[in-house]
């Protein structure tokens, strides 16, 4: 999972039970300017909330016969509890792509166009403007992205970035750090099949989101001997919202 680890996580709040997770939203404070012989000026602020509803809830399942389980040279149950475990955790991260995708306040760049320094600036201008703290800030990059971001010079460069040896993103293939938001591949987020294809970067804070698991990707297994074999299956129960959108900049190539 890449998304996942990078947004702000409320497990601890629905762990034990519940299907809703209230998160309230503060709004900002005013200084005032202090009068003598004046009384304070105090603020009136409107307190909001955003609500995490627990409804994502997805199973993994597979059936491993005995016969396919001996005749194997290797250990089928671990390799397929290992992937149904993965295919829940794919879920989990596409499911904050599309969320966040979907709600963010800002959209930028163009299908067709490749990435180029000068969207990847406005959005983190698009940060700023939103008084989003300067830590915490991450880029998500398809695969595609990845490599038109490889392609800029003052990227990979070491007379612009200082870096040489292994570390060098020539050497290793990494993006790195840019301006510093550090920078994620994942192939999770949402890209849509056409002509051009559509590309849908993901450059926000991570109080841009919220998410609550509360069950993590849990594996079971049952012996089925109406089937002469084992059952395998992994489940997992989250939700997410968008708690600040304006910390969200989608951007398109």
């Amino acid at each position: 999972m890449v998304l996942v680890p990078l947004v702000h996580r409320y497990d601890r709040d629905i762990q034990s039970a519940g299907q809703t997770v209230e998160i309230p939203q503060l709004s900002n404070l005013t200084a005032n300017l202090k009068v003598a012989n004046t009384q304070v000026t105090l603020n009136a602020p409107t307190e909001t909330k955003k609500t995490i509803t627990i409804n994502q809830y997805y199973e993994c399942s597979v059936l491993i016969e005995d016969i396919v389980d001996w005749q194997a040279a290797y250990d089928l149950a671990a390799l397929y509890t290992e992937k149904a475990g993965y295919a829940i955790a794919e879920k989990m991260d596409n499911y904050v792509a599309v969320t966040m995708t979907a709600a963010g306040t800002y959209t930028i760049g163009q299908y067709g166009a490749v990435l180029n320094d000068q969207v990847i600036l406005a959005a983190n201008r698009y940060l700023d403007d939103a008084k989003a703290p300067g830590g915490n800030r991450s880029f998500a990059v398809s695969p595609q992205g990845k490599q038109e971001m490889l392609n800029i010079d003052k990227y990979i460069r070491y007379d612009a970035i200082g870096v040489g040896g292994t570390q060098n993103s020539i050497m290793n293939g990494q993006i790195g750090e840019i301006y510093g938001v550090k920078v994620f591949m994942s192939q999770n987020l949402v890209v849509t099949a056409a002509t051009p294809t559509q590309n849908n970067h993901l450059f926000f804070h991570k109080d841009g989101m919220g998410l609550a698991v509360q069950k993590n990707v849990k594996l079971e297994s049952q012996r089925k001997t109406e089937y002469l074999g084992t059952l395998y299956v992994s489940q997992a129960l989250w939700g997410g919202v968008v708690t600040r959108a304006d910390h969200i900049v989608t951007i398109k190539s």
